[in-house]
């Protein structure tokens, strides 16, 4: 069992550490490697409840679902106590494994090509295209071919940059920044 005394670690780092060992997260994780596809929407939900939609939830967003860096950031917020933490952390930690080790979901493959749909200009069939095509990716390679199909004109020019970034963001296919993606799509 951990210890909800700040003062008995000497860092974010540190607690986070112990949490990856404590039986709590080491339960969860044990649940989402035993489950089946079907379940990984619920998992989903059920991680994003837990991390909630305050400060830490923002600082996820931001830090593009860094669960190191968002405990950093939140450690020192005072009306944050560490079982609290220790809840949201153990949400940021399973969306983290479920981003990794999950595969999609037909509903959420569904998902992702009806908001892909409009930037492919309609085109179902290249929005699916696009997904095979990305799969196993590294975030260069990804916007290498964005950039391949907005020559193509397969891609919108108007929705190659916040619109699929933000679909693909939002679904962990690409974990990169805003930043990074405009600074690489052209």
């Amino acid at each position: 069992m951990m210890s909800s005394n700040r003062g008995d670690y000497a860092s974010a780092s540190e607690w986070l550490s112990a949490l990856r060992q404590d039986d709590a997260w080491l339960s969860q994780q044990q649940q989402l490697m035993a489950s089946e596809t079907s379940d990984v929407s619920i998992h989903r939900e059920d991680a994003i409840r837990r991390i909630g939609q305050g400060d830490t939830f923002e600082y996820w967003k931001i830090y593009g679902h860094q669960v190191e860096k968002v405990v950093c950031e939140v450690w020192d917020i005072a009306e944050l106590s560490l079982p609290k933490l220790k809840i949201q952390t153990i949400g940021m930690l399973s969306m983290e494994w479920l981003e990794h080790h999950a595969p999609m979901g037909l509903d959420e493959l569904q998902d992702v090509i009806n908001k892909l749909k409009p930037i492919f200009f309609g085109q179902t069939e290249e929005a699916k295209a696009f997904l095979v095509s990305i799969q196993g990716m590294n975030p260069k390679q990804i916007t290498d071919r964005v950039n391949q199909l907005v020559n193509e004109r397969k891609i919108s020019d108007i929705s190659r940059k916040r619109d699929l970034w933000s679909v693909l963001h939002d679904y962990g296919l690409y974990e990169k920044s805003e930043s990074n993606w405009n600074s690489q799509v052209y």
